[in-house]
């Protein structure tokens, strides 16, 4: 659905949109009386999920014949004496999926979703799937791409505030890059656009994420009828989409049966939940004040000697990648780290534990929950939004004025206060130019947020005017194979994105108090040997010699064995 607006033409967070991509497993029928049988039956001509794992369930007690599959199939289909195939793979399918066990990660589909910029945060953060989605890092965002929630048609006045204060952020994003370009803090800047834009996603689901999906819309249901916490996508999702697509697709009855059984599926972070609900996240950080800063809560190590023998191998050898200079034999070496690196952790993994109490910017956190493979937690977004409001209201009028008079004392004075809210970035701390913009129009929207409270705008609705900077509180289980191998790596190096890449160097610190034995290994990526980027950073010459040509020469090496692989 979309809105007009003085005279234009603007979607809304109705404007949603899915398509299934793919799909597995799947086979198509070659059989021709099976195949008439099959798009007769069921509109398609191949067998899906719910055939496929109903009748493979056969070889966990007996073993099975795949390439006689389709002939068993054909003669449940053909036998008078025998129910309807469909009701024959119902009953097979009970005696598994049915029950709750652990199949519907045996089958998926692909979507392609178009909608808000919402379905970013209300699905990326799903544990056992995979996503791409249009970054509001990267992706620049025009006038004509504001989203108006429907709700807002029955409010003109706040219509009118919500599109002003909304193209104004735009329009001075818009100017700030071209005067500034990339550097200088314009990126972290532009943490102050709120998710009131369109987004792409392309997202792997297997079967049992989809029932998480279903679960947690069903759950908000019961706060309130169509839903009070969930962005709408996600219902649209769960009432609108699954059931068409997976019949489409031949995992109809997978889905059904999955839904109904009372037992739970992966974990998924998100901050699309009840404010009311005690949270650990946001408890931890409320004992301890509120901090700004990184806080290590609890930690246990246990460094056996089979431990510090296999830490010392583990260094021996990422110390030859380092001395390494030769193209071919550096890949070789960097290789040869990433497996020692992979059996030392995973060997190792239970004897060391980090308990990190945080803060990051919403925006940050929608990068940071993409990692499935580090147990965190996070606050609703609709107990750090009130919070963030809340302070912001007690220091608007000095934010005007300072902004009003580019007087950068006057801010000053208040930032301390209001960067425990708000992401603040110490570049923008430097630059009258980018710092009084940026309070003051995070402060403005804010400030509608809080109206939009008090007229009764929908909980989901109003969300469509916050910044991206609004900090949440964020809880972080590190084990041993995300601080030096999967994660914390990840974020040290220098192509994250500035926050994220900043606050992962504090944790570091942090980490080291109180495991100093593993300085040399709490390392970038690159510690491998070799930078994989397209440019190195300055930090790669501190851990080894190391310069363009043999970055260069590297890659070509590492490439052209990939090409001779495809030949």
């Amino acid at each position: 659905m979309t809105i007009k607006y003085s005279g234009k033409v603007y979607a809304t967070d109705n404007d949603f949109n899915v398509v299934a991509l793919g799909f597995w497993p799947s086979i198509n029928i070659k059989n021709k009386k099976l195949k008439d049988f099959f798009k007769k039956e069921f509109g398609r001509t191949f067998l899906g999920g719910s055939e496929l794992v109903a009748y493979a369930q056969s070889l966990v007690s007996r073993g099975m014949d795949f390439d006689g599959l389709e002939k068993d199939i054909l003669e449940d289909a053909e036998n008078p004496d025998k129910k309807h195939l469909r009701d024959i793979v119902f009953g097979k399918t009970s005696t598994g999926i049915g029950r709750g066990h652990s199949l519907g990660g045996l089958a998926g589909v692909v979507l392609g979703m178009h909608g808000t910029k919402m379905i970013d945060s209300g699905l990326t953060g799903l544990c056992s799937s995979r996503s791409l989605v249009t970054s509001s890092r990267r992706r620049e965002t025009g006038l004509g791409d504001i989203i108006i929630p429907e709700s807002l048609q029955k409010h003109p006045e706040l219509l009118k505030e919500y599109m002003c204060v909304s193209e104004e952020v735009l329009d001075l994003a818009k100017d700030f890059k071209e005067k500034f370009g990339k550097t200088g803090g314009i990126e972290t800047f532009n943490k102050v656009i709120p998710y009131n834009n369109p987004a792409d996603l392309f997202i792997v689901l297997p079967l049992d994420t989809l029932s998480t999906i279903v679960s947690e819309v069903r759950q908000d249901e019961l706060e309130l009828k169509g839903g009070r916490f969930i962005p709408k996508e996600l219902h649209t999702l769960a009432k609108e989409y699954f059931d068409r697509i997976t019949k489409e697709i031949g995992q109809d009855i997978m889905f059904k049966q999955r839904i109904e059984v009372p037992r739970d599926t992966y974990l998924h972070y998100t901050v699309f939940k009840n404010p009311n609900y005690p949270n650990s996240a946001l408890e931890e950080g409320e004992l301890r004040g509120m901090p700004i800063e990184p806080i290590i809560v609890d930690f246990y190590k246990n460094l056996t000697p089979g431990f510090r023998k296999a830490l010392n191998s583990l260094e021996y050898v990422i110390n030859l990648a380092k001395e390494e200079t030769n193209p071919e034999k550096l890949l070789e070496l960097s290789m040869r780290v990433m497996y020692e690196l992979r059996r030392f952790s995973n060997e190792q993994n239970e004897n060391i534990r980090v308990k990190i109490a945080d803060s990051l910017s919403w925006r940050v956190w929608s990068e940071q929950k993409r990692h499935a493979t580090l147990r965190q937690n996070v606050e609703s977004v609709y107990s750090a939004a009130p919070r963030a409001s809340g302070n912001i209201m007690k220091f608007w009028s000095i934010i005007q004025e300072a902004y009003k008079k580019q007087d950068l004392e006057s801010a000053n004075k208040i930032i301390g206060e209001v960067e425990k809210n708000i992401i603040i970035d110490d570049r923008l701390k430097r630059k009258k130019e980018l710092i009084l913009p940026y309070l003051y129009h995070t402060a403005k929207q804010l400030v509608l947020y809080n109206k939009f409270k008090k007229n009764h705008i929908d909980d989901r609705d109003s969300l469509y005017i916050v910044p991206k900077n609004i900090r949440v509180r964020t809880l972080e289980n590190y084990d041993l194979v995300n601080l030096i191998n999967l994660e914390l790596p990840l974020r040290l190096c220098g192509t994250c994105e500035p926050e994220r890449q900043a606050t992962s160097w504090k944790k570091r610190e942090k980490i080291l108090e109180v495991v100093p034995e593993l300085k040399e290994f709490l390392q970038p990526k690159c510690n491998t040997g070799y930078c994989t980027e397209g440019k190195p950073c300055a930090y790669m010459e501190d851990i080894r010699e190391y310069n363009m040509d043999l970055h260069k020469a590297v890659k070509e090496v590492m490439l052209e064995k990939a090409k001779q692989k495809l030949l």
